[in-house]
């Protein structure tokens, strides 16, 4: 360990904290931190679990991000567990101890020979600041797609009189577009390639959230906000593209907070609706041909859920049925195409997760797509189609419908939300590692095109988003899990039980499937 750095509060110091150097970037030890500042910590397992004011959160050796309240923190380097005590990286750290400290753990920063800082200092949500408008803290983007692309060298955030100003610095012009929404603001910038991390950490969390997600040959910059007002505008010389965020209030006082669904139990309806359908038996299907001739491309598709476990049951439906007739007509259409096609299951039968994708793992998949149907509690409503790769994922909705997804039958019914929670969290504590793995690049690609698909052939399509899916955890292929629609959306649920419609996704995604595995890079 080198000699250790000083923990400072307001400029003043605190203690010092211990530095490791690894592979390039120095990490400090987080527990000394937490004593020093009078925070706890426990032990539990291989997690590690931050206590104070503001709450506590859970940190996992091997992962690039920390949970908290089921939004996912980003680091700048994965997490290390060694000689007793837990590294970060120097400004993860003082981000997690300002998110616990409360409203009093503002205006932490470090001093010590090799420190660089990209941000000056912690500064918490109300609390005045104790210097004269800090510089801006500095928090470096993922690289480029090639070194004559155009590249965001920094984002750069800062306090003002208005509220919080975010500037990013641009090595040259280009044509990036910027979508205020209600509560975001979306950056979409052509030609750069997401490295590392999946977002880049905002200094200031509690008032503006900040993920970095690489779809294609794009990369999407997504801030969280509760700000009155929202101000753009591009600069030259150099090239830079300022947001301003006009009174931003803390994330999470409004809107109302997301009620994540928790699945009915087999054979109920959430709304009052009419009686439910009886789906006729399904046709037996083929047996599966035998292994493919050379250059014969194998798709493996999963129909979601399954004998004991309906998933979604609403409006008459139940989702592993519509699951289960999309895969059968895909797997037609596909097989027309010269194919060779498997599904995990083609008939009403009840399949673990793990079990699905060692299917595909098994018969050597070129790609792998799961297919489901989404849920929202009653009251709230949405429709269209999203496509998933497991990720680190891009916002709390994306990881609370991970944690639906990832929950199993036992025996006397539906696993604890625990359990189901421990598997999401061990696939947490892989994905800072698989961030960098191509296969997320893969499934990337194979997301945008099934999305292009459905765009073209009249789908309702919502989003391509990430998230840690257990099921999609053992494919070594590009693999997606698809929500076709909301069953809780009355309308949407009587085109999704509507053969014709059924087909039109079949067709869509099967395009889709077929454009893939014929690019350059596959053949």
């Amino acid at each position: 360990a080198q000699e250790g750095w000083e923990l400072l509060r307001d400029g003043e110091p605190i203690g010092k904290v211990p530095v490791l150097a690894r592979g390039g970037h120095s990490l400090v030890a987080l527990d000394p931190v937490l004593e020093l500042l009078g925070l706890s910590s426990e032990e539990k397992g291989d997690t590690l679990i931050l206590k104070g004011p503001g709450g506590s959160l859970q940190v996992f050796p091997g992962a690039a991000a920390a949970m908290h309240k089921g939004e996912i923190i980003p680091f700048m380097h994965e997490v290390l567990r060694e000689g007793g005590h837990w590294w970060v990286d120097p400004d993860s750290a003082l981000t997690l101890a300002g998110r616990i400290s409360g409203p009093g753990g503002g205006g932490l920063s470090w001093r010590g020979e090799g420190y660089q800082p990209r941000q000056t200092q912690y500064q918490a949500p109300g609390q005045a600041s104790s210097v004269q408008k800090p510089q801006a803290p500095v928090t470096p983007l993922p690289g480029p797609v090639s070194p004559s692309s155009a590249t965001v060298r920094s984002i750069r955030w800062g306090k003002q009189d208005f509220g919080l100003r975010v500037v990013l610095d641009l090595s040259a012009p280009v044509p990036l577009k910027v979508e205020p929404g209600s509560g975001s603001v979306t950056v979409t910038i052509p030609g750069l390639m997401a490295r590392g991390t999946s977002g880049s950490v905002s200094p200031y969390p509690s008032e503006i959230g900040l993920s970095v997600t690489q779809f294609g040959d794009r990369v999407v910059l997504a801030f969280r906000h509760n700000a009155s007002t929202v101000r753009h505008f591009s600069l030259e010389a150099p090239f830079r593209q300022v947001i301003d965020f006009y009174d931003p209030r803390p994330l999470g006082t409004s809107p109302a907070p997301y009620s994540p669904w928790t699945g009915p139990p087999e054979g109920s309806i959430v709304e009052e609706e009419p009686p439910e359908e009886v789906f006729q038996p399904l046709p037996q299907p083929e047996q599966p041909p035998e292994r493919p001739p050379r250059g014969v491309r194998t798709v493996v598709i999963d129909a979601g859920h399954g004998g004991k476990d309906p998933g979604a049951v609403a409006n008459g439906i139940k989702e592993k049925d519509i699951n289960l007739r999309v895969a059968r007509l895909m797997s037609d259409i596909l097989k027309k195409e010269g194919m060779r096609v498997v599904l995990t299951r083609s008939t009403d039968v009840y399949l673990q997760l793990s079990q699905r994708t060692n299917i595909a793992v098994k018969e050597d998949a070129d790609v792998f797509i799961s297919l489901h149907c989404n849920a929202l509690p009653k009251g709230k409503t949405a429709e269209g189609v999203e496509i998933y790769l497991m990720a680190l994922p891009s916002d709390k909705h994306a990881m609370e419908l991970a944690l639906i997804e990832n929950r199993e039958l036992v025996e006397g019914g539906l696993e604890s939300s625990e359990a189901a929670d421990k598997r999401t969290r061990t696939l947490l504590k892989i994905l800072g590692d698989m961030q960098q793995n191509v296969k997320i690049e893969e499934s990337t690609s194979f997301a945008e095109i099934l999305f292009r698909k459905g765009e073209s052939k009249k789908l309702p399509m919502r989003r391509v988003a990430q998230a840690p899916f257990y099921v999609l955890r053992g494919a070594a292929m590009p693999s997606v899990l698809v929500e076709m629609g909301f069953l809780t959306n009355r309308a949407e649920a009587a085109k999704l039980k509507n053969p014709n419609y059924q087909k039109q996704i079949a067709e869509a995604l099967s395009s889709g499937i077929v454009e893939f595995l014929k690019t350059s890079k596959y053949n």
